[in-house]
């Protein structure tokens, strides 16, 4: 009976630690730098002079004075075109009744060829219009936060703990006793 106990406690505990371990969310950072360039990629880490992040070309350190500004935004998946064509007659086997026609199970007839060729266009042409409008629509990707520093290193600097909370390197490592600090101090604001 200790053992059953055991278990269950040692079971209870597991879900309850496994069900709030926190996960590390991805975020693109799009920032903009002076000559109208832009660097996109995951925002890894944030510090007090530089920004990380890891894109196409590997990791990318960009100073705080050359930053105009920085948008963040969650990455998307691409699309995958989808098949709306009816699967109805797949797997359906016809017979010949007692007046020479084919029918199914359920008693209906066989379609021909000009009802096949009917059905086969409306379903591409169904296909290409649905795809057509959702392939627009899952391309939408706002953002999530603007951060705006006009290469200035104290706007940067006021706005750093906000843009930290994006990176991977604070999410995997959070400041609990600042944060909790930060909440005492909100707590006595409201009383």
């Amino acid at each position: 009976m200790k053992t059953f106990i055991s278990l269950t406690i040692l079971f209870i505990t597991a879900s309850f630690i496994t069900a709030h371990a926190q996960s590390v969310q991805l975020y693109l950072a799009i920032i903009k730098v002076k000559n109208n360039t832009s660097h996109k990629g995951i925002l890894q880490r944030v510090d007090s002079n530089n920004v990380v992040i890891n894109s196409e070309k590997g990791l990318e350190t960009i100073p705080s004075e050359f930053i105009k500004s920085i948008k963040i935004r969650v990455p998307k998946k691409s699309y995958k075109l989808k098949n709306f064509t009816p699967d109805t007659d797949k797997n359906t086997n016809y017979r010949q009744n007692a007046e020479g026609k084919f029918v199914d199970e359920w008693g209906n007839e066989e379609p021909s060829l000009t009802d096949i060729k009917d059905g086969a266009i409306a379903s591409v042409l169904g296909n290409i219009l649905i795809n057509s409008v959702a392939l627009p629509v899952s391309k939408i990707n706002p953002s999530i936060s603007n951060f705006k520093i006009d290469y200035d290193k104290t706007r940067y600097t006021s706005q750093l703990n906000e843009l930290s909370y994006y990176s991977i390197y604070y999410q995997a490592n959070p400041d609990t006793t600042a944060e909790l600090r930060k909440l005492k101090e909100i707590s006595l604001i409201h009383q």
